[in-house]
């Protein structure tokens, strides 16, 4: 892997485990560091003949949109409304409160075409 691209892939790695800092995940293996931690090895351990940086880059990128913390909610209701956490926006230390509710689902959220924009963004 090229310096570049580490230094993209730790972009969105940061972002993510700041975001993610005190998320009460059921098992450690599902906090964002242990998930990204593989891709990065994976990622990392390939030769560069056989991936340009941009191939490395869209694999790892893949890689983060099937991570099992996004399966997770969170919601607070505000007045009548229920507000959902959004991982890629907002930590979640900023979010909690003393009456958010956590649940998980089948499917991720933000959905995968949000994750993969957002990791766009952070690599332009």
């Amino acid at each position: 892997m090229t310096y570049e691209t580490s230094v993209l892939i730790q972009n969105i790695t940061n972002s993510l485990i700041e975001n993610y800092h005190q998320f009460p995940l059921d098992l450690e293996s599902q906090l964002p560091e242990c998930s990204l931690e593989k891709l990065t090895c994976h990622a990392g351990g390939r030769e560069p003949e056989w991936l340009t940086p941009q191939e490395t880059l869209h694999q790892f990128i893949n890689g983060v949109t099937k991570m099992d913390c996004f399966t997770y909610r969170a919601v607070n209701q505000v007045d009548d409304v229920l507000v959902y956490w959004n991982a890629l926006q907002q930590p979640f230390d900023d979010f909690k409160k003393a009456c958010t509710i956590i649940y998980q689902t089948d499917a991720p959220y933000p959905t995968a075409d949000m994750i993969i924009a957002w990791c766009n963004r952070r690599v332009s």
